[in-house]
C-alpha cells in the first residue's frame, strides 16, 4: 500500500468529531490547519479526515496556549519533532522545559 494511502486509512476521525473530543470549535481546527498546526487529509468525497493522534497535538496545542505561548512559537516548537509527529510524552516533557 502506498504511504499516502496508508495515511488516508489511518485518517478516518470526522471534523466534527474531532472537535467535539477536543473540545475546540471546527473553525478553530481549521484555523490551526491552516497556520500549519495539524494536518488533515481528503478523502473521496474531499472530506477532511484527521489521523487519531490529532486529538494528542490539539491538547498539546490547547496547553501551551494556557501557558501564554503563542501559536507561531508552538508551530515552530512542533517543527523540530521529526516528520512533524505529534509530541509523545517524552517530547512534551522537553518541550514543555
Amino acid at each position: 500500500m502506498p504511504i499516502d494511502q496508508k495515511k488516508l486509512t489511518e485518517a478516518n476521525l470526522t471534523v466534527g468529531y474531532v472537535a467535539k473530543r477536543s473540545g475546540v470549535k471546527v473553525s478553530t481546527l481549521h484555523f490551526y490547519e491552516t497556520k500549519g498546526l495539524i494536518r488533515s487529509w481528503r478523502n473521496g468525497g474531499n472530506q477532511r479526515r484527521y489521523k487519531k493522534d490529532v486529538l494528542r497535538r490539539i491538547a498539546v496545542i490547547k496547553a501551551a496556549q494556557a501557558m501564554g505561548i503563542t501559536l507561531d512559537e508552538i508551530k515552530q516548537t512542533l517543527a523540530t519533532l521529526p516528520d512533524q509527529r505529534t509530541p509523545t510524552q517524552k517530547d512534551w516533557a522537553a518541550l514543555s522545559k
